[in-house]
């Protein structure tokens, strides 16, 4: 598909983002679309991640996913009030955005339209291929390249626009070639979904990553009975203590806002907690 000049650098303002998503709208909303099946990777069971993606995209329960454009519309006014290009001599191609744990989010996808360089990373082959198909155009589109580091056996995959590579692997692996790389993390329910054992090293990979006085973007689940079911997930209940204790994103981070809600949860979801917003910035 070819975008607008002002989204290939980053000149379109927020307000302009509705009629543009009218007017190109997502690939998987398009009918020629519903039926492309993502191609089917063979992989090891990744602690029944496997499963669960195999399930959401069988047509199970949905879990978590959120595809409302106007949800996706309202986390963009928030992430651009933070990750902005006010700056006349930089567009959002110059940000490179990380996307840990995104599957196959749609709002990668809108990051990407938007003029944003985006990296995603996910255990599950099927889900990042499903990433793939929402950027629409040609398989070729993608090509599978080496990674920096010969020890690292994560699968790479760059699209031909050069501002997405889409990432088979463990996101609490080291990295060398990310660090200080990234100028902003889009967080979505990542951290919420890890056990508590596991935050302190996925904190300490976004803390390498994200450049000095980088930006986390990051919204989380906090249920209505928070203090009863604390500790319980995933999704886990999670407030800005949470969030910010030395182990997880406070080592590394400063906290800046507490969003509060950032929009209404669809289904049953929506009647139980509500899906919040924080931003962080890196020290």
């Amino acid at each position: 598909r070819r975008l607008p000049l002002a989204y290939l650098f980053g000149t379109l303002p927020f307000r302009s983002t509705t009629a543009f998503i009218q007017r190109h709208p997502p690939p998987y909303h398009h009918h020629h679309h519903q039926h492309q099946r993502p191609q089917k990777t063979t992989i090891r069971n990744m602690g029944g991640w496997n499963d669960t993606w195999s399930d959401i995209l069988n047509g199970g329960n949905p879990r978590w996913k959120v595809t409302d454009e106007k949800c996706h519309e309202k986390a963009l006014s928030h992430f651009q009030s933070f990750v902005s290009t006010t700056d006349t001599s930089s567009s959002s191609a110059d940000i490179s955005v990380l996307c840990p744990l995104a599957g196959d989010d749609p709002f990668v996808y809108l990051l990407w339209i938007m003029g944003y360089s985006v990296t995603t990373i996910d255990l599950v082959p099927d889900a990042v291929e499903a990433m793939k198909v929402q950027f629409g155009g040609s398989p070729n589109d993608w090509s599978k390249v080496k990674p920096d580091d010969e020890k690292d056996e994560s699968v790479y995959w760059s699209h031909v626009s050069g501002r997405a590579t889409l990432v088979v692997g463990d996101a609490l692996q080291h990295r060398s070639t990310w660090v200080n790389r990234f100028d902003a993390v889009y967080d979505k329910d990542s951290f919420g979904a890890l056990g508590v054992q596991m935050r302190k090293g996925f904190c300490t990979r976004m803390g390498e990553y994200v450049k000095s006085g980088g930006m986390v973007y990051l919204e989380c689940k906090l249920k209505d009975n928070h203090e009863e079911v604390k500790g319980q997930g995933p999704p886990h209940s999670l407030k800005k203590e949470d969030l910010m204790e030395a182990t997880s994103y406070g080592d590394a981070f400063d906290h800046v806002e507490e969003l509060g809600a950032v929009y209404d949860l669809p289904g049953p979801m929506g009647s139980t907690m509500k899906q919040t917003g924080h931003i962080m910035k890196r020290k």
